[in-house]
């Protein structure tokens, strides 16, 4: 995607592949419970998960690296490109390599840590060339971004992978596919997903296998800022999905599928956090190498201003149709509406704080980022195993929830401490205002017997009118273009 294009454009492309990504994730959570139940679909998510978690853990942070250092590479040299092609594919392959043959050679010892039954192992197996595939093309959609190109995400995460998992579930209703073929198929969609990706970049790009570097910045300092990403990368994704491994360990596999469903719907309100982080991040990579503060606060001033103004409208319509999503899924998914309540309120904790952790990335501050990331990562998965014994699947949400405002808290008072980035000024007061005055209305009218659809049709309707003078301020804004 030409760099030249609007913030807008861009943010409207990026918003309807993520819609995409998130309308094919439910489908996908939806037809799993129908056809294989709770317990079917955690036999499916729990090695899924663990192997996408793994294949994270493989990218050693140089995902992350990209979208800091490609910017500056080239626009010393072109060609620099090549160079941050192949280390990074050459790094990124290898260890992704070591892991995966690890897990074929002990796959008991893999199972047993997220599978209470042993008999399991052949899940893991099957789900392991994920590992691999998803390491190699995740890197690939990162190395896109980092030069302004969204298409990677657009195409590849958002579409080819989540519609592709959802139409295989789909064609187990007419074949009949057992659960572990079914991780099989997922598997094999991965690898051609990333043969796809690989050559469609390298032709795009006109990339070459290269050792040659000619820039300022040495290997020595892209390794040397990538390995609190590690940490960092690992800690991030694990902060969302750690808690399914945590429940099937545990708890039992029905409850890890219930977490995963509740999960699925909740991170419709983190769409807007990822579509702006995927537009906005280089650009304020390039400014923080400019040494431009004053655009970095104006970037994220714009981001989460647009945030808290539109997280609302999917916070208020998903509080009010909660029990009528999860009884959706089936009889097996009826507990799962105070997890799904929890997760809602840590996703919107997080868009309404804005892409905190990012801005500390960009700024070369990766060591306190994954102090930030792992310290929640230990309350999330620590509490998890706690409140369970208490709340069940809740518990799980409970956590997430209190991990997210922990490190999203973290990460604002060290942006405010060292970028002087202020969250609050009077445009978001402003939204803040008229948010609080339909929370209000809301507790007012709740004790009488009004109908659900009149309620949010109003709601809709009013907020919309009342905040017009405030869309039109930022859709303003995102009509800039920036180069990078």
């Amino acid at each position: 995607m030409s760099n030249n294009l609007s913030t807008l454009y861009k943010i409207a492309l990026v918003f309807s592949a993520k819609i995409g990504k998130g309308v094919g994730g439910l489908f996908l959570t939806w037809a799993l419970a129908k056809k294989y139940g709770a317990y079917g679909s955690g036999l499916f998510f729990i090695p899924y998960t663990f192997a996408f978690l793994c294949a994270l853990i493989s990218q050693l942070g140089l995902g992350n690296a990209c979208m800091k250092f490609a910017p500056v590479l080239k626009s010393e040299d072109p060609e620099n490109l090549s160079f941050l092609w192949t280390i990074t594919l050459l790094v990124v392959g290898c260890f992704s390599a070591i892991l995966l043959i690890t897990v074929f050679f002990v796959p008991e010892f893999f199972s047993t840590l997220v599978f209470k039954n042993p008999d399991n192992t052949r899940y893991i197996l099957y789900a392991s060339p994920i590992i691999f595939f998803w390491s190699l093309t995740y890197l690939i959609i990162f190395f896109r971004q980092s030069l302004g190109d969204v298409s990677g995400i657009t195409i590849v995460e958002n579409t080819v992978i989540p519609w592709g998992m959802l139409i295989i579930a789909c064609s187990t209703f007419v074949v009949d596919m057992s659960v572990v073929y079914y991780v099989l198929s997922i598997s094999l969609l991965f690898g051609l997903t990333f043969i796809y990706a690989f050559m469609s970049t390298r032709h795009k790009y006109s990339l070459s296998f290269s050792f040659k570097l000619n820039s300022s910045l040495t290997l020595k300092d892209i390794i040397a800022y990538c390995l609190p990403l590690l940490a960092i990368a690992f800690a991030q994704n694990s902060l969302v999905w750690i808690n399914t491994l945590i429940l099937g360990g545990v708890g039992s596999i029905a409850d890890s599928a219930v977490f995963v469903s509740a999960m699925r719907v909740a991170m419709s309100i983190s769409i807007l956090l990822y579509t702006f982080n995927s537009v906005y991040v280089p650009h304020i990579s390039a400014a923080y190498a400019r040494n431009d503060f004053d655009s970095i606060n104006k970037l994220y001033s714009d981001i989460t201003c647009s945030l808290s103004l539109f997280s609302f409208v999917i916070l208020a319509l998903s509080l009010l149709y909660s029990n009528f999503i999860m009884d959706a899924f089936g009889v097996d998914y009826d507990g799962g509406t105070g997890c799904l309540l929890y997760l809602i309120l840590g996703n919107v904790f997080s868009c309404y704080i804005g892409p905190v952790g990012y801005v500390l990335l960009m700024a070369g501050r990766s060591k306190i980022e994954a102090f930030n990331t792992l310290t929640a990562l230990g309350v999330n998965a620590v509490l998890c195993v706690f409140l369970y014994k208490f709340m069940g699947v809740s518990g799980a949400g409970a956590a997430f929830f209190a991990a997210f405002v922990v490190v999203n808290m973290l990460r604002y008072f060290q942006c405010k401490r060292i970028l002087g980035l202020r969250w609050l000024n009077s445009l978001q007061a402003k939204i803040m205002i008229i948010q609080l005055f339909f929370v209000v209305a809301y507790l007012l009218v709740r004790p009488f017997d009004f109908n659900r659809e009149a309620i949010a049709a109003s709601f809709l309707i009013l907020y919309s009118l009342v905040n017009i003078k405030n869309i039109k301020i930022l859709i303003n804004k995102m009509k800039v273009s920036y180069s990078i």
